[in-house]
Parts: C-alpha cells; sequence; structure tokens
C-alpha cells in the first residue's frame, strides 16, 4: 500500500495520534507535579510518600521503556501502542477515585509502565509511514508534543486542582486520551504491515535479558533520582550504583546465550548509532537541570516568587517547541551533519550565556540563556532522534528508539543531579537551606559569593559536557553505515 491509497488514514492523521498521546503524557506528569503539595494535605501523607509517588512513574518507565519495545517489535507497533493507550485512559479514570495514596502511587507506576509501552512504539510506527526524507519534520512534531506538555501542563495542574480538585487532573486527561485511541483505532488500519524478512518471524522475546535490563535500569535510575536529595556519597545511592553496575557483566553473559537478545549486537555495529545516542545525551544534558538552575537563582538570590521566576524560564520550553517544530525545515536546507553543528552550537551558545549571567550578575543574560539553549536543543533533538532512528535496523525500530528515550532519561538524570549537587557545593548547610527555601535575606556575605561560585561551576561543567558531544559530530560513520538497507 502507498502513503496515499487512504488519504483519510494518511500519515498525518497517525502523525496526531502520536502527538496527542505524546502531549497528554507530558502535560499529565506536569500537571500532578504542581498538585502533589495538595494531593499530601489532603491525604495526610509524609513528605516521603509524596516523594514515592513522584518517583513511581519515571522509575517503571525506564525499567520496562526497552523491554517493552522488543516486545512492539516482535509482536505488532499498532497493536501494543494501542494497548497502552487503552491502559493509560482506563488509569486515568481510575485514579481520580484513589482512597488513599497507596492507591495513588501503585496507579502512577502501572502509568509509567503503559507509558514505556507507548514511548517504546511511538516513533517505530512514525517510521511504518513517514519517508526517511520527511522523518525529521514528523519527528519534530512529535517531539513538540513533550515541549507543549512541560509549558501548559503546570498552569492547567494549577487551575484544575484549585477550581475543581486534584481529582481532575487525570479525568480531565481520560477523554483526550479516549479520543485518541478512538482515532488510532480507525487511523491505524492504514497501516501498511511492515515487510519482514525471515530471521524478523523468527525473532523471539528475551525475558532473561529484559528482567536483567529492567532490575539494572532501575537502580540506576534510583540512584540518579535520590542522589539529588539523599547526595552523590550517600550510602543507598552507592549501593544502587554498585548493583547496577554489577549487573552488566551478568546482563552481557545473558545476551550472548539467548536467541535474539533484548540489546541485539546488530544495533552497535554501525557506528553512527552508538555516537549518535551519546552525542544526543550529552548536547541534551543539561535541559533539566539548567532550567532548574535558573529558578531557584531567581528565587533564592533575587527573592522572585515561584510564579516570577517560572515565568522568567519559560523562554526555554517556548523556543523549545519552535526548535522542535523547525527542525526538519532546517534539516531540508541543510545536510545533516551542518544541521547538527548549527544547532548544537546554538545550545552551547545558550550555556556561554548561563555562565556570563553569574560572571555578571544579569538577569537578562540568564533569560535569554536559556532561550537560545531551547532553540539549540528544540533543533538538535529532533536532527539527532531522526539520525538515531535512520542509522539502524527498521525491524528493531522500537528498541531503537527506546535505547533513544532512556539515554535521554538518564542524561537529564543526571545533569540534574549535578546541579543540585554543584550549586550548594561551596556554601554552609545554612546558607544553602536560605537558598533553597528561596529566602535570600538569610544568605550570608560568603554564601552568596559560594552560591554564585557553585553556579559557575555547574555551567562550566554543562558546557564542557556539551562541547564533547558537539565534537563527536566529527567522528566518521563506520563503513557500512552508508549502505543501510531498509527491513
Amino acid at each position: 500500500m502507498s502513503e496515499t491509497a487512504r488519504p483519510l488514514r494518511g500519515p498525518r492523521s497517525i502523525l496526531a495520534v502520536v502527538a496527542i498521546t505524546t502531549f497528554t503524557l507530558s502535560a499529565g506528569t506536569n500537571m500532578l507535579n504542581i498538585a502533589v503539595p495538595a494531593i499530601t494535605t489532603e491525604f495526610g501523607a509524609s513528605a516521603m510518600m509524596a516523594t514515592v509517588l513522584l518517583m513511581a512513574y519515571p522509575l517503571l518507565n525506564t525499567m520496562l521503556i526497552i523491554p517493552a519495545g522488543q516486545v512492539a517489535d516482535v509482536i505488532d507497533r499498532r497493536k501494543v501502542f494501542l494497548i497502552g493507550l487503552a491502559l493509560y485512559t482506563v488509569l486515568n479514570v481510575i485514579l481520580g477515585f484513589s482512597p488513599n495514596m497507596i492507591w495513588l502511587i501503585i496507579g502512577r507506576a502501572l502509568q509509567g509502565i503503559a507509558a514505556a509501552i507507548l514511548l517504546s512504539s511511538a516513533v517505530s510506527i512514525l517510521m511504518m509511514v513517514f519517508p526517511q526524507k520527511k522523518l525529521t519534520g514528523a519527528m519534530g512534531v512529535y517531539l513538540a508534543g513533550f515541549s507543549v506538555g512541560q509549558v501548559t501542563g503546570p498552569m492547567l495542574g494549577g487551575v484544575l486542582t484549585t477550581a475543581l480538585g486534584w481529582q481532575w487532573l487525570f479525568w480531565a486527561v481520560a477523554p483526550v486520551t479516549f479520543l485518541a485511541l478512538v482515532w488510532g483505532l480507525w487511523a491505524f488500519r492504514g497501516i501498511p504491515e511492515p515487510a519482514r524478512g525471515p530471521q524478523a518471524r523468527r525473532n523471539r522475546l528475551d525475558v532473561p535479558g529484559a528482567i536483567v535490563l529492567a532490575v539494572m535500569l532501575g537502580c540506576a535510575q534510583l540512584a540518579v533520582s535520590l542522589s539529588g536529595t539523599l547526595g552523590l556519597t550517600s550510602p543507598v545511592v552507592l549501593t544502587l550504583l554498585v548493583v547496577a553496575i554489577a549487573l552488566v557483566p551478568v546482563l552481557l553473559l545473558v545476551e550472548r546465550r539467548v536467541p535474539d537478545p533484548v540489546l541485539h549486537p546488530d544495533l552497535f555495529r554501525r557506528r553512527e548509532f552508538p555516537v549518535a545516542v551519546l552525542q544526543g545525551m550529552l548536547v541534551m544534558l543539561p535541559r533539566v537541570g539548567a532550567v532548574t538552575a535558573v529558578g531557584l537563582y531567581f528565587q533564592g538570590m533575587d527573592g522572585d516568587s515561584a510564579a516570577l521566576a517560572a515565568l522568567k524560564t519559560l523562554t526555554f520550553p517556548v523556543l523549545l517547541t519552535v526548535g522542535s517544530l523547525s527542525g526538519g525545515r532546517v534539516r531540508s536546507v541543510l545536510s545533516q551533519r551542518t544541521a547538527t553543528i548549527a544547532s548544537a552550537t546554538v545550545a552551547v551558545a545558550g550555556m556561554v550565556g548561563l555562565l556570563l549571567s553569574v560572571l555578571v550578575g544579569s538577569a537578562v543574560a540568564a533569560i535569554i540563556g536559556l532561550g537560545l539553549l531551547g532553540l539549540g536543543n528544540g533543533v538538535f533533538q529532533t536532527i539527532n532522534s531522526s539520525a538515531i532512528m535512520t542509522s539502524a535496523p527498521k525491524e528493531r525500530a522500537s528498541v531503537v528508539n527506546a535505547i533513544r528515550t532512556t539515554a535521554l532519561s538518564f542524561g537529564n538524570g543526571i545533569g540534574l543531579a549535578l546541579t543540585m549537587a554543584l550549586i550548594v557545593a561551596f556554601v554552609s548547610a545554612s546558607d544553602a537551606g536560605a537558598f533553597m527555601a528561596g529566602n535570600p535575606a538569610g544568605l550570608s556575605a560568603d554564601g552568596r559569593t559560594g552560591i554564585d561560585l557553585g553556579f559557575g561551576v555547574t555551567y562550566t561543567v554543562m558546557l564542557v559536557l556539551m562541547l564533547l558531544g558537539l565534537a563527536l559530530t566529527w567522528v566518521r560513520p563506520g563503513r557500512s553505515g552508508e549502505s543501510r538497507t531498509a527491513a
């Protein structure tokens, strides 16, 4: 079947289903994050329970996204995506009736599983209907859904929680995902069956590898998440890291003994795939940490309210969205290498602006720096994601996208952990407490100097990592890089 055989079920309709889904995933998470204080108060829950609520979704999502990708590749990406969307929709209805915090935590963990199913198969579905020359533009729309959700989620969450109650954070999302589900059931019937060779038909699920990989990623995710509050040298964090590292050789041993490993060697034989994944992780590593740092600086050093600080950081998500939507057009006029260098350079310039904002004490420089970082990251992530997806075998597209998403998630987590550790690394505990509480009057003179030093070190470390990512552009592709055959 050609792309235009069914115009009403064409690529744009399928892209709309995927984009709506990614938007609701992003907006739903950001809505919940801002409503945690209200939920905690209503149930009389502890701060620890609130932390567990926030961690349940990303933990299960990280653990299962790559195994879910293999399930989608082996079974049927369309069916797997629709099952994940149905599960997410039903859970939104049920969670609105949560009688206690435990119910909410379990429900959010299950939504993390549903999100893993959706995110692992979303891009591979786009690859089934968009030719390579149009895939970058489709990726931009897909990625923009996350950015728009990041911008609108907190505002929608605040309004819904205040006006109707936290239950509507879930009930308001359910009709949207139900609409996407109905639309998907109709539109996905226009997707042709992927052409699979004899080997693809014999592929089997790697259950042992999936279990070891899930535990390894779960320990690593917990370590990264807890390092921001417990510290990088916490016994809990170090134990989790040791377990994660110890499972690496176990995973390699298991993967050598199964006929179709979840992390198949074919994925890494083409040099451009691991290089593009590492480059994306490094260049986009500061995304969450930088925005968090700037918001904290405006409150802890300048005395801004949380609302004003959030308003000043809007340049990042807004221009990130603009960049994501512009990535396809940039790629159409520039070569992939040139577009990668240009967009990464803009992002690097944004980090330089953030560093200058500390050195000269300029809020305007910070706002402009965030904007450049968002714009550069938006274009870069679109081009980089497309490069990753087209550099590996199509029959493993869901696993490839899951690896891309996992690497980005870990990069963001590492960036945030580094940020939270370094910005207060050079001040006393009392000054750190005053800064984190948004109380600049409680800072001593040495404290203000130490905070500025911490931010300078943070931005410098981020800048060096981004420059390393930019330098990877000059790594030459492997010999097979130019002769990739479609599955």
